[in-house]
């Protein structure tokens, strides 16, 4: 199973409002593609302003899984025909596309399984608290993979000597790892993306004041460069 994950900006002079009304109906409509090419679950994050801060790194996130690497290359090649084409709607006019990338990767779930197979057969919407991060200067992404998939659970402060566990209240129901898949030339906008889940407000809140006061600077200097999170609410797209 590997997953696309389109990161989504708005374009200048997009409000909030315009772009809340047009993004859902557009990621929505991929569930006309035909059923051989489509995503077999769609997920749509839209950002929480009042808890991701000013200047987000993007302004929502749509997440398709897809079988294997041949089922995405089919829905893919669906997209640039007329018909695939003609399904964003109003996209366009809502996003600027060069801050809006794309990046496919395998997933990994480290912690909260059950209860993530049990939020996809229910559906309906919970709340994320979602990082994305470049790998440090001197790591290959393999090597930057290799690392980060032991470091669940743990972040370390720069300067620290040893790893601080994160704290049960501030860990969430499930946490996912996304790591992009390799590719033959270029380079991916973020070699992490993490995802990690909530029931309600409060928790979420607590995680990211967590962060805020414990890693104010970013975790681990050695393993990751820059990175971000967002704060989302994540609704499942029902798929026919």
């Amino acid at each position: 199973m590997i997953k696309g994950i389109r990161f989504v900006t708005r374009r200048a002079g997009v409000s909030p409002e315009e772009f809340a009304e047009v993004w859902p109906h557009s990621v929505s409509a991929v569930t006309r593609a035909p059923s051989d090419v489509r995503p077999f679950r769609i997920a749509l994050c839209t950002i929480l302003p009042e808890l991701t801060g000013p200047d987000p790194a993007h302004d929502g996130a749509a997440i398709g899984w897809f079988t294997d690497a041949d089922h995405l290359r089919r829905f893919r090649r669906w997209v640039d025909t007329p018909e695939g084409r003609a399904v964003p709607g109003g996209l366009g006019r809502i996003i600027d596309h060069d801050a809006s990338p794309v990046v496919v990767a395998g997933e990994a779930v480290p912690r909260g399984a059950d209860w993530l197979d049990r939020r996809w057969r229910e559906g309906g919407v919970k709340l994320k608290h979602m990082a994305v991060a470049v790998r440090a200067a001197g790591l290959t992404p393999a090597e930057f993979s290799e690392r980060w998939r032991g470091h669940a659970g743990r972040v370390r402060r720069p300067g620290a000597e040893q790893e601080t566990p994160i704290p049960e209240e501030a860990r969430g129901l499930a946490y996912v790892q996304s790591h992009p898949c390799p590719r033959k030339a270029g380079a991916w906008a973020y070699d992490a993306i993490n995802e990690v889940y909530f029931d309600d407000l409060e928790g979420l809140r607590t995680r990211i004041a967590w962060f805020a006061e414990n890693i104010p600077d970013g975790a681990d200097p050695g393993l990751f460069g820059r990175s971000s999170f967002l704060a989302v609410r994540e609704a499942v797209i029902p798929v026919p």
